[in-house]
């Protein structure tokens, strides 16, 4: 099957390959809407509540399945996650960043994190 890609910029389907193939991968159980978190390290722009730590921005794309031409389109979900797309690819690319440099994630404090949960008894 043949994936094509409209008003999605290369860098962003660099950037987020690994993301889409597991979106590929387990496309029975996440369907053909797909969030994506859009990693801008410490590049991403500050939220005007100082609390809450640096803005988090996503958008969602969208496969639309053609069986008759055995192809799959992914395009933004919206005209504004397509703007949201452009704005951050321009902005990473402006700022020399590659498709492929990890950049370390700034801590949101607004943002719920996941620590490991150790087993304890519960008391009554």
């Amino acid at each position: 099957m043949q994936t094509v890609f409209d008003h999605i910029p290369e860098w962003f389907i660099l950037r987020y390959d690994a993301e889409i193939c597991a979106w590929a991968a387990n496309f029975q159980k996440i369907g053909p809407v797909k969030n994506f978190v859009l990693r801008e390290g410490q590049f991403a722009d500050l939220s005007p509540d100082p609390e809450i730590g640096p803005v988090l921005l996503g958008a969602r794309l969208v496969a639309k399945m053609e069986k008759w031409a055995d192809r799959v389109t992914i395009s933004p979900a919206t005209e504004m996650d397509r703007e949201t797309i452009a704005r951050h690819c321009r902005k990473m690319v402006s700022l020399g960043i590659k498709p492929n440099m990890r950049l370390q994630e700034p801590i949101r404090p607004g943002v719920p994190i996941f620590p490991t949960v150790h087993a304890k008894p519960v008391s009554n």
